[in-house]
């Protein structure tokens, strides 16, 4: 029996081993152009929509009918790339998505299906279905953290991080932007990490601080502008005129504006060119140039589509404010009424608050004291939603499932096995001359069952200390280092003793792979990890928790004591010999600081410290900085 199974064994390596060196199968699994061109998705790298649907269409007819994974890579592409300029083009791409999360609905969840759900959301949401937009995002989110995929995580943070920044909770809205913002960087997709920091910066702008925003968003458009990315570029212009008109620099603000203008009659762009003669009209209005803000307003209005309710909203809105100052009341009332109904299509409460106190001063102009009365006080109640939100902080939970099919089947091996004993007994008892055979049967067969007992235990050892250690560096992982740093915060509340963290990673990481190799790379953070493991305490937990980010736990330090222990780490790395790895590398880190307060858990102590280390990063790295 063992010698025929091994003969089976022997025919099936040979078989899978010739079916693996055919040409059909290799060109099966080596499609290097449907590769690259997916790639080319992941970084946005080609010209225009354009040259984006040739891209996807020559994907599709590449790939392999049963080439599953391609074609569900496939699918996921289609559903983001389906045109949404208009309200039935966003109906059809809604109804595109809902039909492929039927087809992909089992297994649950799954990279396609948690994709889906975000294109879903992401189309609902400018279709004006906000909640129901709001509801697919999350619960997109949920799944990403289940799978543990960055890229989604990252996705799914970012559009929901976009959409409460617009409807006005800027707190969530950051929390979740930075945190995407990051996972980009680390996955080395920059586009979308410019993409996000722009989000970041125009949320700063929407909560007040627009110096900051303005900060970020001039670096964003050097760096545009010297990629020759044209069109994000004129993108960050227009976010820097509003973050000037907010700062008082009205003129500043619209020659921006009118910048933008020109470039979009270059494009020949009837929508953007529209949007953009609104922007200008705004800044007019405060200007005092009524008239020539409502020719510019009259010029857009056929261009801007009802579907659009972001321009289309502020254009009613600047309509409402320039009929006031003309004393045309019924127009500005008319104009305020369709402003209101944009606003609360896109559940923009920062818009509507505008809106409503023009409202109050168009009815108070006419003598119209009751219905002034009821828009100021539905002002004040939007200004309530909007102080609750600001002052309200949201912690991201991480649940995870414990799997017991396994301990199941072993039970189910054990009865099996305990069957077996009593059947063989049974037949021991019933033929006395077959009992010498019979034990000695069973012998071997525990023996073994205990050999591989015993290797399954050592292989369960094994396996434990791999799940708990980053294979290139050996140190702690990320699974295991935040269950640690868990653990140190409940040490920290029951002896109220301190608890310190840092937060650190590799500047400039990609160029060193990209210019030096993967294979210098691995050898930098293992360097980093030598020399910060060195450092530290036997007590003290060194973590890596990403591609080239890592986490220092210290308990029983200060927060003071917490920042010298960064200053040194970054001396430390700043000044090693790194030639001795490569001639042409010079290493060094930023580090981001923060300490226990009157946090529960380990989640709202990382983001602080990511928000160091974001400062860090923006203040030239090399640097430590402290939440």
């Amino acid at each position: 029996m063992n010698k025929y199974r091994e003969n089976i064994l022997s025919i099936s390596i040979l078989l899978t081993t010739l079916l693996l060196l055919s040409p059909a199968w290799a060109e099966y699994y080596d499609n290097a152009r449907a590769d690259e061109i997916y790639q080319k998705f992941e970084q946005v790298d080609y010209k225009d929509q354009k040259e984006a649907d040739a891209l996807l269409k020559e994907y599709k007819q590449i790939i392999a009918a049963d080439d599953d994974v391609r074609q569900k890579l496939f699918i996921r592409q289609n559903c983001w790339s389906r045109p949404s300029e208009t309200n039935e083009q966003l109906a059809k791409a809604i109804e595109y998505a809902q039909q492929q999360l039927l087809i992909y609905s089992d297994p649950y969840p799954s990279e396609i299906h948690t994709d889906l759900l975000l294109c879903l959301g992401y189309y609902k949401n400018y279709a004006g279905q906000t909640e129901g937009a709001f509801a697919d995002i999350s619960s997109a989110v949920s799944s990403a953290y289940e799978l543990e995929s960055p890229r989604l995580i990252a996705d799914g943070r970012s559009i929901r991080g976009s959409m409460m920044s617009y409807q006005g909770n800027y707190n969530a809205a950051l929390e979740d932007l930075i945190t995407a913002q990051h996972l980009y960087e680390k996955l080395n997709l920059t586009y979308w990490a410019n993409e996000t920091l722009n989000e970041i910066a125009t949320s700063y702008r929407r909560f007040g601080d627009s110096e900051t925003a303005l900060k970020y968003q001039i670096k964003l458009e050097k760096m545009y502008i010297e990629s020759g990315q044209l069109m994000e570029a004129d993108t960050i212009n227009v976010q820097i005129a509003f973050s000037l008109e907010a700062l008082g620099k009205i003129n500043e603000s619209t020659e921006r504006f009118y910048r933008s203008l020109k470039y979009w009659q270059s494009k020949k762009d009837k929508v953007a060119i529209a949007g953009t003669k609104v922007n200008i009209a705004g800044n007019l209005i405060l200007q005092g140039q009524i008239d020539k803000a409502l020719m510019l307003l009259k010029e857009a209005e056929p261009d801007v589509p009802l579907e659009y309710e972001g321009p289309h909203s502020f254009m009613c809105l600047y309509f409402a404010q320039a009929y006031l100052v003309k004393n045309e009341l019924d127009k500005a009332i008319e104009y305020s009424k369709k402003a209101s109904i944009d606003f609360t299509r896109g559940a923009n409460k920062r818009g509507e608050t505008q809106n409503l106190r023009l409202l109050n001063d168009i009815y108070l102009a006419k003598g119209d004291i009751a219905n002034a009365h009821k828009a100021l006080s539905d002002f004040v109640d939007m200004h309530l939603i909007l102080d609750k939100q600001i002052m309200s902080d949201k912690n991201a939970e991480m649940q995870t499932r414990f799997n017991t099919d396994k301990v199941q089947n072993e039970n189910e091996l054990l009865l099996k096995a305990a069957s077996d004993k009593e059947l063989q007994l049974q037949i021991m008892q019933r033929n006395e001359s077959m009992q010498i055979v019979i034990i000695i049967l069973v012998a071997i067969i525990l023996i073994i069952v205990s050999v591989f007992a015993y290797k399954q235990v050592k292989r369960k050892r094994t396996y434990q200390t791999l799940a708990l250690t980053d294979e290139l560096t050996g140190l702690s992982n990320r699974r295991d280092t935040y269950h640690q740093g868990e653990l140190f915060i409940k040490q920290a509340k029951q002896s109220g003793k301190p608890f310190s963290v840092i937060s650190f990673d590799a500047d400039h990481f990609k160029q060193v792979n990209d210019t030096l190799g993967h294979e210098v790379g691995d050898k930098v953070l293992v360097k980093l990890a030598a020399l910060t493991t060195g450092m530290m305490r036997e007590n003290d937990v060194v973590g890596r928790v990403g591609g080239e980010e890592f986490l220092v736990l210290l308990p029983n330090i200060s927060h003071t004591i917490a920042l010298e222990i960064a200053q040194r780490l970054i001396d430390c790395i700043a000044n090693y010999e790194w030639s001795q790895i490569s001639p042409e590398l010079h290493q060094t880190v930023s580090a981001g600081v923060t300490s226990l307060t009157n946090e529960a858990e380990l989640s709202p102590l990382l983001l602080k410290a990511d928000h160091a280390l974001y400062s860090a990063k923006a203040d030239g790295r090399n640097c430590v900085r402290s939440a």
